[in-house]
């Protein structure tokens, strides 16, 4: 495969990734929209989620009934929605824009509650510029506002921070989930490409088949990795937080 091919493929794939994205966060503003106005909808958005969305004050008994009945920690409880048009704020003398970074952190912690069941809590800052760089947003942010934006969050104790896999990769931890050094080890490696197979694993940390089971079952469980088998590439584990 040529230079340029190579290239080629790599956009074509980031295109798709930020589109998926972008639909996913339309699907999201939907539940948003409609969460806070039954109590129907509050229940099925803590069940697909795991988070609950009530501005309204009146909700706070249904709201508490369901977060106990579910099991959800009160910082999955969410009374404000942030919107992309609060993370602009008016530039120096009232000419242009710019982010402000603390309201970007909320909008990105709120997006990443919403993608816990996908991700299981963690991302790439590459993923998280994704989350965040849609509609008002859109060609707005960089690399810089994420760092700045996600800096705020560990400080304000909102998130446990970031942590450096062995490859290099930064990682973003929104919720506290510890993990072994064989988690460790596979997250390193799955992070060059967003999936790992069993076999890959084995070879390249060196285990027996055992132990990589273990160690993937373990961060299946935690909803970080997705088995998937097909007939074209046999068994893959697929890691939607670390996809480049």
């Amino acid at each position: 495969m040529g230079i340029r091919e190579l290239r080629d493929k790599m956009e074509k794939k980031r295109y798709i990734q930020k589109k998926a994205t972008e639909f996913k966060i339309e699907e999201i503003k939907n539940d948003l929209e409609t969460a806070a106005e039954t109590k129907e909808k509050l229940e099925e958005l803590a069940r697909k989620y795991g988070v609950i969305i009530a501005t309204s004050p009146k909700l706070q008994d249904e709201v508490e009934r369901i977060r106990k009945q579910y099991g959800i920690p009160e910082e999955a409880v969410i009374t404000h929605i942030m919107s992309e048009e609060e993370v602009l704020k008016k530039g120096t003398m009232g000419i242009g824009t710019k982010i402000d970074h603390e309201k970007l952190g909320m909008l990105l912690y709120q997006r990443a509650m919403l993608k816990r069941k996908e991700n299981g809590g963690i991302m790439t800052y590459s993923e998280a510029y994704l989350l965040a760089n849609t509609g008002n947003l859109a060609q707005k942010l960089e690399t810089k506002d994420i760092e700045n934006a996600i800096k705020i969050l560990k400080k304000n104790k909102l998130i446990p921070g970031t942590r450096e896999l062995k490859s290099g990769v930064k990682i973003i931890s929104f919720f506290p989930i510890e993990f072994t050094d064989d988690q460790n080890e596979v997250l390193s490696i799955a992070s060059r490409n967003g999936f790992v197979t069993l076999e890959e694993i084995m070879l390249k940390a060196g285990w027996t088949k055992v132990r990589a089971q273990n160690a993937l079952q373990a961060l299946e469980q935690e909803g970080i990795t997705r088995k998937d088998e097909s007939y074209a590439h046999g068994e893959r584990y697929y890691f939607p937080g670390l996809m480049h």
